[in-house]
């Protein structure tokens, strides 16, 4: 699958990454079960932990490029340890505290996908990178879904965090391992750390006219990367259901045990790793990935309309999920590979990543507060506006550009 083994381990330092922040997903209710309106709650803590990721993720790309990525690696695995020790009072500023620290580690998603781009072959960069994009995105269904296991095995963790948080710091102690194994794959020559610019880089996050104007700068280098960029940014906003997920399923109308959640997340789990597998192995690179794209997004929208009606039929929920996996869950890692594809091209991949993950976090963060807010008018009400997303990104993906499409091709993926 694999044929340089330092991709496996990136991917692994991925999912162990993603299983972390979300493997305590069936069971985060518990932590504002003491508040009114629970599942406004909930959204909160992804709204602060997208917002926080906004502003550091520029940094970290820049860090990685300059100092090389393993330190980086190493610094936001520990982060992310530091973060699951906070969750032991089962509290909601226990839970707001691990979504915060939580938000100064999700940087290390466009440091694990440049190393990805420096490691891969150039024919194949296309592929990987769309695995390791599949993988980050898909980290608030995996981390549940692991979560579930120990919740079918373990009674007690069906009612009390605290097995899921051992859990969670277990892997996090296992990641900082690999990150420690982990060879550097930026060779490039290190440089000193100016702490003015990364300073700006974080106020910047916040600019979105000057996060535009990166962007602008980026498409004058590599052709066509903006209308491809506009794609993800799109994605992102569709995708915010992933985070929706743990209070649609068990705070909303269908209102299921963490253990009837456990078997979901399981079962749509499995087919989602099965589906991206086969399609990103044998199919991707031999078909004409924009009209994949239209086509995915377009089926996307009745995928939210088959969770907004699913009422309280757990059977439902079941036929969305399937539909789901095999549509829209193959929508991150084709936008993720496109765009890689193109970067690869360019140089100082780390500061591409993270200068677009600036605005890549302002689409995640509008997401989550959108979500909040609609949450808090019906449970259906969010679904309506992811599926509003999938919408424009099908009729941005049928116009894309020429010197955006050709990258799209079939013959440019091989």
């Amino acid at each position: 699958m694999f044929k340089n083994p330092r991709l496996g381990l990136i991917y692994s330092i991925t999912l162990i990454d993603g299983i972390v922040a979300g493997g305590l997903g069936p069971l985060f209710n518990k932590y504002t079960q003491a508040m009114p309106a629970k599942q406004v709650w909930v959204m909160a803590g992804s709204a602060l932990l997208l917002g926080l990721q906004l502003v550091v993720a520029p940094v970290l790309g820049t860090l990685s490029d300059k100092i090389g990525r393993r330190p980086v690696l190493i610094g936001t695995s520990i982060g992310s340890l530091l973060a699951s020790l906070l969750l032991f009072p089962v509290n909601v500023w226990a839970y707001l505290g691990n979504r915060a620290v939580e938000g100064t580690t999700n940087g290390m998603a466009s440091v694990l996908r440049s190393a990805v781009v420096d490691t891969a072959e150039d024919h194949d960069v296309t592929q990987q990178t769309s695995i390791q994009g599949n993988i980050t995105a898909l980290g608030a269904i995996f981390g549940p879904a692991v979560g579930g296991l120990l919740i079918i095995a373990l009674p007690q963790a069906r009612f009390d965090p605290i097995p899921l948080v051992i859990m969670g710091i277990i892997l996090a102690v296992l990641n900082i391992i690999l990150t420690f194994i982990f060879k550097e794959t930026n060779q490039k020559e290190k440089q000193p750390v100016d702490v003015q610019e990364l300073k700006n880089k974080s106020i910047n996050a916040l600019k979105i006219k000057t996060l535009w104007s990166q962007l602008d700068e980026v498409d004058k280098k590599l052709k066509g990367f903006k209308a491809l960029y506009i794609l993800q940014l799109l994605s992102l906003l569709a995708l915010g259901y992933y985070n929706y997920f743990i209070a649609y399923l068990i705070v909303g109308d269908l209102g299921l045990t963490p253990h009837q959640a456990a078997y979901f997340f399981i079962y749509y789990g499995f087919i989602t790793v099965v589906a991206n597998l086969i399609f990103f192995q044998l199919i991707a690179k031999r078909i004409n990935q924009k009209k994949m794209l239209v086509v995915v997004a377009i089926s996307g929208i009745g995928v939210m309309a088959l969770y907004a009606f699913a009422g309280s039929s757990v059977s439902m929920l079941y036929i969305a999920g399937a539909a789901d996996s095999l549509t829209t869950g193959l929508l991150a890692g084709l936008i993720a590979g496109i765009t890689s594809q193109l970067a690869a091209k360019g140089e100082g991949q780390g500061s591409v990543f993270g200068d677009t993950q600036a605005l890549g976090g302002v689409a995640s963060f509008m997401a989550a507060v959108a979500t909040t807010l609609l949450t808090a008018i019906d449970s259906k009400a969010p679904f309506a506006f992811y599926a509003l997303a999938l919408a424009v990104l099908a009729y941005r993906a049928a116009t894309l550009p020429e010197e955006s499409a050709k990258e799209t091709e079939a013959a440019n993926q091989k």
